[in-house]
């Protein structure tokens, strides 16, 4: 399986071309025929989203989408076998367990229940698993894609300021519609997965709250940028009269450190400073001053939507499902509350890629300011989609991606394909 790269045009900007990288299992359409007919797997109605950083392009996810369908497609045929076992052994004699189903393996011990994921939360097991749609793409100005039409021509107004983020959800959630005519399903059927790095994780909750009526269950926030951040006042200004030494100097941290530190961040990341996208972040800030809200929400069921197989439960089965799957966030086999997993760098490898890169920050300086202030960020971020006043039973720690930068999708792709299908049997999925 691989995904195939193509070339769309999206109806509210005709005149520039995006490329985008995808893969539909089960679809007709020839731009997405595959050599290894993916046209014969089941149709999925799981659309997973990678959204670049400001830095790397879709071309980045590459590794990390090939090593998770490689995972996935062994649980696929893993599944697939497991069935065809217990179905020739349901008339036949053989170990079984002691509610007399026949669920022993062939060794004689019950399989472990695989309902409860590894953080201990409630897993609600899927009946088949499926190859899920997959889509990656560089945002206008970025990567093999046409720049942002509606910016400047930069032969008139050499200005660094282009579209805003609110304009890149916008373009977003127009080439999800186009995919969705792609896969012969509404939008609003799709269980939508985001997987993001860097600003890719702002945006992906700026789409959440302006586009709630799609349905985004999950979420991996990879070593997300601090969008309520400045970047600068991270660090104690030492020559503010208010400043401190005994209680604003960290230890090996010099006055002089600081000052050459606040420089070199507001020269590289002060959100004034312009990027090859002409993505405009000055206002980001003003849109997302919180990194713990808004909520990230799922919207309500249409009425009459259920899954098929909850027709043939009788009362009681039903009511009994209902109360197991309102504990997981799932409701009549459609989940209705997100689930949001949040890694962050590995801080000893991010201090010495400052220390040894063209910026020369001390490693001091990054572990006694920068690294304590984002962790407590990606703290805020997994409080996203908690239940108010239920923070602690549904918040997955923030987990750390050890011996990676800040672009951990490069730097351990395994991790990054173990963690999306962890995320995707959180949800069911």
């Amino acid at each position: 399986m691989q995904l195939k790269d193509i070339s769309v045009k999206l109806p509210h900007k005709p005149t520039a071309t995006l490329r985008i990288s995808a893969l539909f299992p089960g679809t007709s359409s020839p731009e997405f025929a595959d050599p290894l007919d993916i046209t014969s797997l089941p149709p999925s109605s799981t659309l997973l989203v990678f959204l670049n950083g400001l830095i790397l392009p879709r071309s980045s996810w590459n590794e990390c989408i090939s090593r998770f369908l490689r995972i996935r497609d062994k649980q696929r045929r893993c599944a697939s076998s497991s069935n065809s076992s217990v179905s020739s052994s349901d008339t036949a004699s053989g170990p079984k367990d002691e509610s007399g189903t026949g669920n022993a393996n062939k060794h004689g011990s019950i399989p472990k229940s695989n309902n409860t994921s590894n953080d201990g939360t409630h897993v609600h097991v899927p009946s088949e698993i499926k190859i899920p749609n997959i889509l990656t793409y560089d945002r206008f100005g970025q990567g093999e894609s046409d720049r942002d039409p509606s910016d400047p021509d930069p032969e008139i107004d050499n200005t660094p300021y282009g579209h805003s983020p609110l304009d890149v959800i916008a373009d977003l959630h127009q080439l999800l519609l186009l995919i969705s005519q792609y896969l012969s399903q509404d939008l609003s059927s799709l269980n939508l997965v985001f997987i993001a790095n860097s600003i890719g994780c702002p945006l992906a909750r700026l789409f959440n709250h302006h586009h709630s009526q799609v349905r985004v269950t999950g979420y991996l926030f990879l070593d997300s940028m601090m969008a309520n951040s400045d970047f600068i006042s991270v660090f104690p200004d030492p020559d503010s009269p208010e400043f401190d030494p005994e209680k604003d100097l960290r230890q090996g941290v010099s006055e002089e450190d600081l000052r050459w530190t606040r420089q070199k961040f507001r020269e590289k990341f002060h959100p004034s400073v312009g990027n090859a996208e002409r993505l405009d972040r000055r206002g980001l800030r003003t849109l997302l001053p919180w990194a713990d809200r808004p909520k990230l929400t799922i919207p309500p069921l249409r009425d009459g939507e259920e899954e098929e197989e909850d027709k043939n439960l009788n009362g009681k089965e039903k009511q009994e499902q209902e109360q197991e799957q309102e504990q997981a966030g799932m409701r009549e086999g459609t989940i209705t509350r997100p689930k949001a997993i949040v890694i962050g760098h590995d801080w000893d490898v991010f201090a010495d890629q400052n220390e040894k890169g063209p910026m020369s920050i001390p490693k001091a300086v990054i572990n006694g300011y920068m690294n304590p202030a984002w962790q407590r960020y990606n703290e805020g971020l997994t409080r996203l989609a908690a239940v108010d006043g239920n923070d602690d039973k549904d918040v997955v720690p923030v987990k750390i991606a050890k011996d990676c930068g800040h672009f951990i999708q490069k730097d351990d792709p395994e991790l990054v394909a173990r963690e999306l299908d962890y995320v995707l049997r959180g949800l069911g999925l």
